[in-house]
């Protein structure tokens, strides 16, 4: 009962009837993994151009967590995190060719703050797959650390860390959609 009563502070009830629309993001997150991991990319104007695309998409699940939340934290922290996804997606759209380091140090950080993000939704509930968000967590907060360093064949390992990012923002996709149907189902019965 203290779960319930937990997630009815983060989530509102009427958006637990759309849960089926982050299956959709989840699936769309992990063919957009397949994409990228089949690519031979050798242009870096070509992986600036994808890091957009991914980084935007990143930046509206975000915004759309923003509407989802109640409380003013969650929203300030899903706010946070989609402006500076969309500030990375607009920068690799600008500059593709002059921004490949950039970008590489972007999808550092932005791995970095994801990773902290799911570790504290992770701890917090506790409940359903709270220790599959965990994981993820701990490797994206690990992939911060290796994309942030310096290694030789930047282009391939980028590719590598977007094709990753996208791999985990549609297991989480998939793990909100589930914790908001059993949400729901749960309100709906008490």
């Amino acid at each position: 009962m203290a779960a319930v009563a937990y997630e009815e502070e983060i989530f509102d009830e009427g958006f637990g009837k759309w849960w089926w629309v982050l299956l959709i993001t989840g699936t769309a997150w992990l063919f957009l993994a397949m994409i990228m991991f089949r690519f031979n990319l050798t242009s870096v104007k070509s992986i600036g151009i994808l890091a957009g695309i991914v980084f935007i998409c990143a930046a509206v699940f975000e915004f759309i967590m923003v509407a989802t939340v109640r409380r003013w934290y969650w929203k300030a922290l899903n706010a946070l995190l989609g402006v500076l996804l969309l500030v990375g997606g607009i920068n690799a759209f600008a500059r593709p060719g002059d921004a490949f380091i950039a970008i590489a140090s972007i999808t550092g950080f932005m791995f970095l703050l994801v990773g902290i993000k799911d570790l504290i939704l992770a701890f917090s509930a506790r409940t359903g797959l709270w220790w599959l968000r965990m994981i993820s967590g701990f490797i994206e907060i690990g992939l911060a650390f290796w994309a942030s360093g310096e290694f030789g064949n930047k282009a391939v390992l980028l590719i590598t860390w977007i094709g990753l990012f996208a791999i985990f923002r549609g297991i989480e996709s998939y793990i909100s959609a589930f914790q908001l149907r059993s949400l729901r189902k749960r309100l709906t019965h008490a």
